[in-house]
């Protein structure tokens, strides 16, 4: 008796599951080439919202170190719970955001979650940021993203060679000196 009734709470779960496709995200940002240091994006969503799936696409001309901090606004009755930030390189220009390659995630809250992404090349990225609304008027979250240029590697040959020369002329002083 007990496994039947467990049979039928399974066909029901996946009777109930398989028709639900998954949507596509909502693109809520383009922030084209990320040239700024810092791009930042705050979203207020309604009581009607119950889950969000977002996206904000930037690309990159070159080498940057990239930084995501992330946090939601909880105060009063806005409340956000399992947020989570999602950072892909686009690999396909499907534009429904499938087949990408992921670049690593973190969940965040209302105290402030920040993540080194590291050294990106050139190319498409975007963040996906989803979470679950649970405010009686909604919920809010603060999305910024940072980054600083990698030095190309001929600028530490020229600082290479200005340390050098520097040497090279301290020792020279100190052997006339002699």
């Amino acid at each position: 008796m007990r496994n039947s009734f467990k049979l039928k709470l399974l066909a029901a779960a996946i009777l109930m599951t398989s028709g639900i496709t998954q949507a596509a995200p909502t693109v809520m940002g383009n922030w084209g080439v990320h040239d700024d240091p810092v791009e930042h994006a705050s979203i207020l969503l309604g009581a009607s919202v119950r889950t969000f799936d977002h996206v904000f696409t930037f690309n990159l001309l070159n080498w940057n170190d990239l930084v995501s901090v992330a946090v939601t606004n909880d105060f009063g009755k806005l409340n956000i719970n399992d947020a989570s930030l999602q950072l892909w390189k686009e690999i396909s220009a499907d534009s429904n955001y499938t087949n990408d390659l992921s670049l690593g995630s973190f969940k965040f809250d209302s105290s402030s979650v920040g993540f080194d992404f590291g050294n990106m090349g050139p190319g498409n990225y975007y963040y996906e940021i989803t979470g679950n609304v649970l405010g009686s008027k909604g919920g809010s979250y603060t999305l910024d993203s940072y980054v600083t240029p990698v030095p190309e590697p001929e600028t530490y040959a020229i600082l290479l060679a200005g340390l050098g020369l520097i040497g090279f002329m301290a020792r020279s002083r100190k052997e006339m000196a002699v």
